[in-house]
């Protein structure tokens, strides 16, 4: 039985750390960042100018009402050489996250992962990781050397940009907890404590 595990998460709460951690232990493939690579491949367009926006949603909402609900038609549709490079990406990401979810076991990080996956048949464990503004906050400042006041700024900024472009793209609101399977606070139970929590629920999952 394969299984693909989705990780949501809030800015400085440690889901890549967590998602790499459960991909090495079960030693499948990670996918972060290497999706916008992979995305630019399969579109034709420099990854350089996708990781720009990443996880940001259009700014264009005159397109948007006008082009009505288009984000999943696929690469192929006559509509998507018309679209912002934001919409592009989530295509190009959509149809690689698809591809690589029906080829076995994964950990894929972000990119509205969930939502893309939901009427595919495979077998998904949707995760959401979490913890106060404080906490990310003070990670933010080890891991990127800022001081406190932006440090926060940015935990705040990052979380308002995630949850714009994946209420955008799957019309749900980001990070409410049944949308989830699971839902982690690394404030809580530490990275190593959040990783092994799943880890645990899916060798339960698979017996």
């Amino acid at each position: 039985m394969s299984l693909v595990i989705t990780i949501g998460r809030q800015f400085g709460s440690g889901g890549r750390d967590v998602g790499e951690r459960i991909a090495e232990y079960f030693n499948i493939p990670f996918y972060d960042k290497e999706l916008v690579e992979m995305a630019a491949q399969k579109s034709n367009i420099s990854k350089e100018a996708l990781k720009e926006v990443d996880e940001h949603a259009t700014n264009s909402f005159l397109y948007s009402l006008a082009s009505g609900n288009y984000s999943m038609r696929g690469i192929n549709a006559p509509i998507y050489y018309e679209m912002p490079i934001n919409d592009k990406l989530f295509i190009a990401q959509a149809e690689v996250i698809k591809e690589v979810a029906k080829k076995g076991s994964c950990v894929i990080v972000g990119r509205c992962a969930d939502y893309v996956l939901e009427n595919e048949d495979v077998d998904i464990l949707n995760v959401f990781i979490f913890g106060s503004v404080d906490y990310r906050a003070k990670r933010v400042m080890e891991a990127l050397e800022l001081p406190q006041s932006k440090a926060r700024d940015k935990v705040i900024k990052t979380d308002k940009q995630r949850r714009t472009y994946y209420d955008y793209y799957t019309s749900r609101d980001w990070g409410v907890m049944s949308n989830y399977d699971l839902c982690v606070n690394t404030e809580t139970v530490g990275i190593s404590g959040a990783a092994n929590l799943i880890i645990n629920h899916v060798k339960n999952k698979l017996k």
